[in-house]
């Protein structure tokens, strides 16, 4: 059970350390203005996790098994993938978590994106109006 205690908190480790890092992405100005509310948030994670634990080889559900003692499967690309998603399932508990306790407050981010998003209808807006009235200048 030792074995079992140190993948799980690697697992943990792992998700505080993708919430924390990530954060100031989906926070990013840029982040709130396009993509805020379009689902990207847990493919985004699921892809960084993957290509790190790619990188690092690094396989969680092969971790488990060798603690379990089953046979050792090796590191597998399949395994990769669970990791990678158990990663950013554990990022968005982690975020739950910090939610909670007040430490992250999804209502100001939330507030954060619609006033980019407005910003932005704003932009689009005014230069409409100016393209209409430049055109409506040509006729006349």
């Amino acid at each position: 059970m030792e074995n079992i205690g140190e993948v799980l908190v690697k697992f943990l480790v792992l998700s505080v350390v993708f919430e924390v890092a990530l954060t100031p992405v989906f926070n990013w100005r840029i982040f709130l203005r396009y993509f805020d509310g379009k689902g990207l948030k847990t493919p985004l994670t699921i892809i960084l996790a993957f290509l790190m634990f790619w990188g690092y080889r690094l396989d969680i559900i092969r971790d488990i098994l060798v603690a379990l003692n089953y046979t050792d499967p090796g590191i597998t690309f399949w395994g990769q993938v669970i990791t990678a998603m158990l990663i950013a399932g554990g990022s968005d508990g982690v975020f739950r978590v910090f939610t909670k306790l007040g430490i992250r407050n999804p209502a100001e981010a939330e507030e954060k994106a619609k006033i980019e998003q407005q910003a932005l209808r704003d932009r689009e807006a005014a230069k409409e109006a100016a393209k209409l009235a430049a055109e409506k200048d040509k006729q006349g």
